[in-house]
């Protein structure tokens, strides 16, 4: 029959240690202090720089529709001017640009 080990806090270990008289595992709930080789060693980066690049050319690629789908002004303000709100930059190439930039950013994740 193979031994259990029971893992408490340390004030539950003498509470429990009571009752049960079995050998108790106490842990330090404030963390794992860390040696000098541990400490020191480097972790390798879950995104490296060329996913980096991507993200940003995708980022470039969004504030450019966002400029894009500003577009130009009307010369007298009181006039409404149908061709310049509903033309084809704002309506069409603008979204297809931020479109593009965000399958961009989807495609710099999952490289």
């Amino acid at each position: 029959m193979a031994k259990k080990k029971i893992i408490t806090t340390q004030g539950e270990a003498n509470e429990v240690s009571k009752t049960n008289k079995k050998k108790l595992v106490s842990t330090k709930s404030k963390g794992i202090k860390r040696g000098v080789n541990e400490s020191s060693a480097t972790r390798e980066l879950v995104f490296g720089r060329e996913n980096y690049k991507w993200v940003g050319i995708g980022f470039a690629l969004i504030m450019l529709g966002m400029l894009l789908m500003i577009g130009g002004f009307n010369e007298d303000p009181s006039q409404w001017d149908e061709s310049k709100i509903y033309g084809f930059q704002r309506t069409l190439l603008a979204p297809m640009v931020i479109l593009t930039g965000l399958a961009v950013e989807v495609y710099a994740i999952f490289k």
